[in-house]
């Protein structure tokens, strides 16, 4: 089973919520889940194994103000991320310009830092998702299975 950092980039709370359930549902597969609501560098550089980045997007286009510091850290230090594993669920609004922008940058920090994906991303489009716990929660169960 693997040691998951859950990483939260959220504003308005969609993001937290579901990164909570989330955890609860990794948790519940026998995995080890820690939920990271304000990520620094040193808590995410400890202990490197999985990381899951649940993050919206606000503004343009823009890091969530409580992941922005971790992404800045990460991005200016560049540690050797290499034998980290993740993946990433992206909460955005397809009628913007900008859809899930934020996920799209962290995701091209992780390659950038080597680190590699276990599966592919998931997008949530808030105007063609229903019900975005339900899609995480489907994605969360083959995502596990790939650790």
């Amino acid at each position: 089973m693997a040691d998951i950092q859950v990483l939260v980039g959220s504003t308005y709370g969609n993001a937290s919520l579901i990164a909570d359930d989330c955890t609860e549902q990794l948790k519940n597969l026998g995995h080890t889940a820690l939920l990271l609501n304000e990520p620094t560098f040193g808590q995410v550089t400890k202990k490197l194994d999985v990381l899951l980045i649940c993050t919206a997007t606000i503004g343009q286009g823009e890091i969530p103000t409580n992941l922005m510091p971790l992404y800045c850290d990460l991005k200016d230090r560049s540690p050797d991320f290499s034998k980290v594993r993740f993946g990433l669920i992206a909460l955005g609004d397809s009628s913007y310009e900008s859809f899930a922008e934020g996920g799209k940058q962290m995701n091209e920090l992780m390659h950038d830092l080597g680190a590699k994906p276990v599966g592919q991303a998931l997008f949530i489009d808030s105007c063609e998702t229903p019900d975005p716990d339900e899609a995480a929660a489907e994605w969360i169960d083959n995502w596990a299975k790939k650790l």
